[in-house]
């Protein structure tokens, strides 16, 4: 009999175990039933020869037993039935060997039917042999469409050429290779699938297909890409953040560090960095990284602490730190991460803010008291001459004028201090060598500062020149000089040096707000005591004094640093204790020539006139007092204490005047309306106005502008007079009569 072979992958395409199954018992039924009726067919066939035979043995008889053809017809009969219970157990067999066969092909088939990777096999040439059910789950192709499609028809057009390589490679070596690549959804997008090939090879040895599981990874590889994106930039904030950030364990060693970190530290590269100790080789004070250690650890998390560390090269930064500490699984202690921003120059402009609002209160103050007390002082000081040269240099109270003068001077002195210190006394600049400025003070200073100071200069021959007011550098020279004396109790030595400069990038970086550009050096060193590191912090700040009680007023340093700062200057200084301080100042070198000082040959008492004055005064006393001043030398004279009081006096007087000279600021009508009411009156009178405010006060009278003549309060005889004689001899006029006051309201400071 023919016995049927099973085949395996002989189903088509979306069979499922189910229909295996059944196929397989369909096909065991009918060949059961074959089988069974070829044996019937045996035993029949079998039964009617022996029928036909024995009916005719007796004319066969065997001449010796005479039984041959009944014996032959039984072993013919047990032959049959033998070979029917052979076929039988051939049957089981091959039934048995069907049955795992078809038990290995329903386990391929829930393989295929149930797994998420795509199963496919294909010959060399790229044509579909078997596809799984999961393609038509992933791609959407029926099980038709697959089989009547190539293999390369799906791919990516860009990727076509490189699976046809890898197939070709394949086929050559006999083994197959991963490799990714786009294939078409019925839908129309791409998914990315992993392949993983593997060959099959025919009785020679030749490859004859390829199996190929391929994995939908469209996914995984966006997820990829997203987690790709997500730690660039995540890195390229870290990178390129502003601020420090850096992780670190808990034996106190950085395990990681971004560039910032590094350069705000000074280091040339990350390992340098790494291999330094946070307790003993970055934090200044060991005991605040033990601080913040233990804040980590029992807060888990700490917010702008700030503390000092040092660079490189030791130079102190403070640094404010946020941070938080991170666990282990287990939950013990794994590393601190923390951030660090360097908040060295933001505490420097903090202090210089604190500085500036405190210098702007003074100066509010200072300025505010300043008209008043100039007016009572040049009181003072005025009629203390004015009595001194009455009793004459022979009558014993003449002394007694003498101090009270002495006493008004230094009261003038001080009141300019104040202004200088809050950069608000009224400038008057020039262009002036410091070398001849220098020489003059250091002829001076021996005989201020005693016997046991030795003064020495060291002027550079070259120096170019400033735009200052003298007196203001003549005062910083005085100021710096006697604080070194006080700094030298047991005697010492102050040498004044100058030189010309330039500030370059390094200068101006390490000091916020300083300019590069070419500049005049002053310097002022000492040998005296020298200040620590907590002094040098805060020696230019407001109020800040090294005087004990009853040695001044403390106020020489800080007024020196309001004068420079006034100029558009810089100052620093060096300091070490037991070694001496070094003031530096760096003035704007002017391209100008300096002039040339003016030999005043006139005496005060060759200083005289007839001309008429109307003098506006709103201070009685000092009214009285320069009008005396005034008939003294041969002026005439008519007074009013206001604006308006003026311009009825020089109604009534019905002539015309020579000179203005009057008080900037009063009740009622200023100076400068009244002397543009004149001006409509009488053009060309000649105005002097006279103020003992600031001139940030008075600059929006628009007193201040070229050409503009005025008069600093307190003033003595001899400089009102000269003065007087200078306007009135000048061929300037005061102010051009169409100039509107509106126009000079919001006039700067000069």
């Amino acid at each position: 009999m023919k016995s049927h072979k099973p085949r395996i992958l002989d189903h088509p395409a979306g069979t499922n175990s189910k229909d295996i199954r059944a196929n397989f018992r369909r096909i065991e039924r009918r060949e059961w039933w074959l089988w069974t009726a070829a044996a019937i067919i045996t035993l029949l066939l079998t039964m009617g020869l022996a029928s036909f035979l024995l009916p005719n043995a007796h004319l066969h008889q065997d001449f010796y037993t005479g039984t041959v053809l009944p014996q032959a017809i039984r072993g013919l009969v047990g032959l049959v039935f033998l070979f029917d219970l052979y076929t039988i157990y051939q049957y089981l067999l091959i039934h048995r060997i069907r049955r795992q066969l078809v038990d290995r092909e329903e386990l391929f088939h829930l393989i295929s039917e149930n797994a998420a990777d795509m199963i496919a096999v294909v010959d060399m040439e790229g044509r579909r042999i078997f596809n799984s059910v999961s393609y038509q789950k992933v791609l959407g192709y029926s099980p038709a469409e697959l089989q009547a499609s190539s293999g390369f028809e799906q791919i990516h057009p860009d990727d076509r050429e490189r699976v046809k390589r890898a197939a070709a490679e394949a086929r050559r070596t006999g083994v197959g290779k991963t490799l990714e690549y786009r294939l078409r959804h019925k839908n129309g997008s791409w998914l990315v699938l992993e392949s993983t090939s593997s060959v099959i090879q025919n009785a020679d040895g030749q490859p004859e297909k390829l199996v190929i599981v391929n994995r939908d990874v469209t996914e995984r590889k966006k997820a990829d890409e997203s987690l790709r994106r997500l730690e660039t930039g995540f890195r390229s904030v870290v990178e390129d953040a502003p601020y420090g950030i850096y992780r670190a364990n808990t034996a106190g060693r950085f395990l990681q560090v971004n560039p910032a970190l590094k350069k705000m530290l000074g280091y040339e590269t990350t390992e340098e960095l790494l291999d330094k100790d946070l307790p003993g080789e970055i934090f200044r004070y060991p005991e605040e990284y033990q601080r913040l250690t233990e804040l980590l650890i029992r807060t888990e998390e700490i917010k702008d602490l700030e503390m000092e560390w040092k660079r490189k090269d030791s130079t102190p930064i403070t640094v404010r730190c946020s941070g938080r500490r991170v666990n282990e699984e287990n939950g013990g202690l794994a590393y601190f991460e923390a951030f660090a921003e360097d908040v060295t120059e933001k505490r420097i402009l903090e202090r210089q803010l604190r500085m500036a609002q405190k210098m702007e209160a003074i100066g509010r103050l200072s300025g505010g008291i300043a008209h008043d007390f100039n007016n009572l002082l040049g009181v003072i000081i005025g009629y203390s001459r004015v009595l001194k040269r009455e009793l004459g240099a022979s009558n014993p109270l003449a002394e007694h004028a003498l101090e009270i003068e002495k006493a008004g001077q230094r009261a003038a002195s001080l009141t300019k201090q104040l202004l200088a210190f809050s950069r608000q006394q009224v400038l008057s600049p020039a262009i002036l060598n410091l070398n001849t400025l220098a020489s003059d003070m250091g002829k001076m200073l021996p005989q201020l500062l005693g016997e046991d100071i030795e003064v020495s200069l060291v002027l550079d021959p070259k120096l170019g020149n400033v735009k200052a007011d003298q007196s203001q550098l003549e005062q910083v020279i005085m100021n710096l000089a006697v604080n070194a004396r006080d700094a030298m109790p047991d005697g010492g030595k102050l040498k004044i040096e100058t030189s010309n400069a330039e500030l370059d990038q390094a200068y101006v970086r390490n000091h916020p707000g300083s300019k590069i550009g070419s500049f005049v050096l002053l310097a002022v060193t000492d040998t005296g005591t020298g200040m620590d590191a907590a002094t040098l912090t805060h020696i230019f700040e407001p109020f800040f004094t090294t005087k004990e009680l009853g040695k001044g007023t403390g106020l020489g340093l800080a007024t020196v640093y309001g004068i420079v700062k006034q100029s558009n200057g810089y100052i620093g200084l060096e300091s070490a204790i037991g070694k001496g301080t070094s003031f530096q100042i760096y003035l704007p070198r002017y391209a100008g020539q300096a002039v040339a000082d003016e030999l005043k040959t006139d005496s005060p008492d060759n200083l005289r006139g007839s001309e008429t004055i109307l003098l506006v005064e709103d201070s009685e006393p000092l009214r009285k007092l320069a009008k005396s001043f005034l008939d003294s030398r041969g002026f005439q004279v008519l007074s009013a204490e206001s604006g308006e009081d003026a311009l009825e006096v020089a109604k009534r007087f019905g002539g015309p005047f020579d000179l203005l000279l009057t008080d900037v600021v009063m009740p009622g009508m200023n100076g400068r309306i009244l002397a543009e009411n004149l001006l409509l009156r009488q053009p060309g009178i000649k105005v002097l106005y006279m103020s003992g405010y600031t001139d940030s006060f008075i600059a929006g009278h628009g007193v201040l502008d070229p050409g503009i003549h005025l008069l600093h309060k307190p003033f003595i005889e001899e400089v009102l007079i000269r003065k007087v004689r200078e306007v009135l001899d000048g061929g300037k006029a005061a102010m051009p009569a169409a100039t509107p006051i509106t126009e000079l309201a919001g006039t700067s400071i000069r």
